[in-house]
């Protein structure tokens, strides 16, 4: 059993692929999802089965924010939400604690982060999304990787988790 899954989608230039290759923690509960609806839903079920992990925690991009992380409370499909069991209040505390800018999200999009959000918040797994900004919207690229490492140490701590 592995304590969580940190996933991030594939891309050279994708900031959340960044981050995750960033971040200090076991290679096993580091998880590159391809840019693909159902690949990525295949790949991130199989890893939930092979490690049985705590809680995942998933990353995408969002272009319209700049140095700030949106904590995602809800993925939307066919008008069904599906809402995360963890506090997103308490993860957003942990990232402006970490000196970075935070704030909570009410809905994941229409793409690949909704997408995968819906899928992995319907195995009833502890989940959270964070988005990142795009490279491009990215003052200190060490200040959100800091951020996210945070959050990804103070899992223990947050209520609904371990």
């Amino acid at each position: 059993m592995s304590q969580f899954i940190v996933a991030a989608f594939d891309g050279a230039e994708n900031s959340s692929r960044i981050v995750l290759e960033r971040l200090e923690i076991c290679q096993e509960c580091k998880l590159l999802l391809p840019n693909d609806r159902q690949k990525s839903a295949e790949v991130l079920a199989a890893a939930v089965q092979e490690y049985v992990p705590a809680c995942v925690v998933l990353m995408g991009q969002k272009p319209v924010i700049r140095d700030k992380i949106a904590v995602e409370t809800t993925a939307e499909l066919c008008h069904e939400e599906r809402h995360t069991n963890m506090d997103a209040a308490t993860v957003t505390e942990l990232i402006r604690g970490a000196g970075y800018g935070a704030y909570i999200s009410g809905g994941c999009g229409t793409s690949y982060c909704n997408d995968i959000y819906w899928h992995t918040l319907g195995m009833g797994m502890n989940t959270i999304f964070l988005h990142v900004p795009c490279k491009k919207n990215i003052g200190d690229m060490n200040a959100l990787v800091k951020a996210v490492q945070t959050v990804i140490d103070g899992l223990a701590g947050v209520p609904a988790m371990l």
